[in-house]
């Protein structure tokens, strides 16, 4: 930097001034009045503090160096508590503030070796939610919630087992049933009303209803 006489400034050094720590993140205050977000694993490597001298060339080789690792460590821990879609790992990443080009290889590495595919994760999760009484409307909003493709969510509903799930829906059936006088028009149409917010189709939902009526004692 020159001044106005011509002769060479030095730039004033930049401090930390104080760190912020928050879920998954930190922030890094600095006496110019930036702010570094940074993920907030990476202070057990860099643990700034108040009054360390702050230099921006060394924060970036470290970040390049490392946040790969780092990113790599925090996406199988999540994956060996259980299983994940592509969209909830690359999101929880991002909230971590590790950078784009990082998650993107991290993704990469992941899929090459088999700790993600969200055709599998569907799969299961069909299987799980049909399993517990719900119907395949409700499974497609959690899957496209979880930032799965159509596609793969077609596919796996498509495997659902008919019967399985009309013997599921009939059971949140006779829950939604019991107590109620179903010779009346308004406590059936509540019985629908249950069975619809479980994510049953509407014919699946009337066939279930039939059932219970057809075994009334």
């Amino acid at each position: 930097m020159m001044s106005d006489n011509g002769s060479v400034m030095q730039a004033s050094p930049i401090f930390v001034t104080g760190v912020r720590r928050n879920q998954g993140k930190a922030d890094i205050l600095l006496s110019n009045g930036d702010i570094i977000v940074m993920p907030r694993a990476m202070l057990k490597e860099r643990p700034y503090r108040a009054g360390v001298p702050f230099d921006p060339a060394a924060h970036e080789s470290f970040m390049q160096k490392r946040a790969y690792a780092f990113a790599l460590d925090k996406a199988v821990s999540l994956l060996a508590v259980r299983a994940r879609t592509e969209h909830e790992i690359a999101d929880a990443l991002r909230k971590c503030a590790y950078p784009e080009a990082v998650i993107a290889r991290v993704m990469a590495r992941l899929l090459e070796a088999g700790y993600l595919s969200d055709s599998d994760f569907a799969q299961s999760w069909v299987s799980s939610r049909a399993s517990k009484g719900l119907g395949t409307m409700r499974i497609r909003m959690e899957l496209r919630r979880k930032g799965v493709e159509q596609a793969a969510i077609d596919e796996a509903v498509s495997s659902v087992d008919r019967v399985a799930l009309l013997s599921g829906a009939q059971k949140a059936a006779q829950k939604a049933a019991r107590g109620r006088d179903l010779s009346k028009n308004a406590e059936r149409q509540k019985v629908l009303a249950a069975l619809a917010r479980r994510g049953y189709d509407y014919s699946t939902a009337r066939q279930a209803l039939q059932y219970i009526l057809d075994n009334e004692n």
